[in-house]
């Protein structure tokens, strides 16, 4: 939302005249870091949970702002990142506004990067709806059918894949949907994708006659400690920013299971190098949301081409689900479902295919188990299975570390 309002901003300088500040004008007018010449702004959608008095942070990012070099490196951080939180100890980072609020959740960002919080965005996420519908709704290819209802929460999302044509009401449910194997990691990557789709409709010459209505249902929406006059000048400042100088990224890291919570354990040093690197090349969008050089690094990839089952044959709570996340995470596949086997006293792992493979799709799935540490005997067709199965056994330690490395 904070991208929205400053696009919009930006775009209004071009029929509203206002003087174009330099770097100098706007160093004299915001804080900034003057090491890095950055400034950070804490960027928070919260969600008001039914029964709930206090609202709870759904979604967290960081979005740098390099005034000498225009560039904008924005982070996005899973809510369940583990970081020490002022007075609480270590928990999930989300955790932190519901109990101090914006204050808190900032000590807690500061903690976790090590970097200077200058400014706060704070978006209700009830109000998002009718901005998106003010620009007229964005097209998004969505990748896969995405299908969720909880009553309780009166929240429910039925997205059909392919090329769709998403209202405000619908994009709410496309930018909020975890309910997969995904999770968290799977929603940041869609609100990337969201992002990337209103820059382009932003771009569109008939968007510039609602700029008045934009400006003031943003200001209405946003909750900020950024003064009029500092949006507007640091929006005319990146109005014309090139598309290769705004980077995202999710905060590195992996899942990981502590005291029988589950927890995103950040790499900081590699969010610390995305931090202060500076991006290079275009990231030309494609149309399954990633960019050219993603694409052509998938391409490079191994990766599993058909659905995958995991089950858990040893016993360890939530072992299968653990697997499923982390390798939809890293993309090696795609997890059609993830739960306990038959029994827990499988001693190795195993992988099962069904009868009707042909031996040149059985040798491609030979070749991705092996790649991830399974021993070859151990992957063998079977009459019982109508998906490929991977049923995890005692040794599953030595395969999980060749999967997280």
């Amino acid at each position: 939302m904070l991208a929205i309002f400053a696009l919009v901003a930006g775009t209004a300088f071009k029929v509203i005249p206002l003087l174009n500040p330099n770097s100098e004008n706007i160093k004299e007018n915001i804080v900034y870091d003057k090491k890095t010449g950055t400034v950070n702004v804490l960027i928070v959608g919260t969600d008001k949970v039914p029964g709930e008095k206090r609202n709870r942070s759904d979604t967290i990012a960081i979005a740098s702002l390099d005034i000498d070099k225009k560039v904008i490196k924005v982070l996005t951080i899973p809510r369940d990142t583990r970081a020490q939180i002022p007075g609480k100890g270590w928990q999930k980072i989300n955790h932190a506004y519901a109990y101090g609020g914006i204050e808190l959740l900032g000590k807690s960002i500061v903690n976790l990067l090590a970097i200077p919080i200058h400014y706060y965005v704070v978006v209700n996420y009830d109000s998002f709806p009718k901005l998106v519908d003010l620009i007229g709704g964005v097209d998004i290819y969505v990748s896969k059918h995405l299908k969720y209802h909880d009553r309780a929460g009166n929240l429910h999302i039925d997205i059909p894949k392919g090329m769709q044509h998403l209202d405000g009401k619908t994009a709410l449910g496309y930018v909020r949907f975890r309910n997969d194997a995904y999770g968290d990691i799977g929603r940041i990557e869609r609100q990337k994708k969201f992002y990337n789709a209103v820059f382009e409709k932003l771009k569109q010459p008939e968007i510039l006659t609602k700029i008045p209505s934009l400006i003031k249902e943003g200001l209405r929406l946003i909750d900020t400690n950024i003064s009029m006059s500092q949006a507007l000048q640091l929006a005319s400042y990146l109005k014309d920013i090139p598309r290769e100088n705004v980077a995202i990224a999710t905060l590195p890291g992996r899942p990981a299971y502590i005291e029988k919570v589950s927890y995103w354990i950040p790499d900081l040093a590699a969010a610390a190098e995305f931090l202060a690197s500076t991006p290079t090349k275009p990231k030309i969008i494609e149309n399954d949301g990633n960019t050219k050089e993603e694409t052509a690094k998938a391409e490079n990839t191994i990766q599993l081409k058909w659905p995958l089952v995991i089950l858990n044959g040893d016993g360890k709570p939530r072992l299968a689900q653990r697997f499923a996340y982390l390798m939809q995470s890293k993309g090696l596949a795609e997890i059609s479902y993830s739960g306990n086997a038959k029994h827990f006293d499988y001693k190795y792992t195993t992988v099962r295919i069904p009868k009707d493979f042909a031996d040149e799709d059985i040798n491609l799935v030979v070749t991705f188990f092996t790649t991830i540490g399974l021993k070859e005997e151990m992957i063998f067709k079977n009459s019982d299975v109508k998906t490929i199965t991977l049923i995890l056994g005692h040794d599953y330690e030595r395969i999980l570390k060749k999967l997280e490395s």
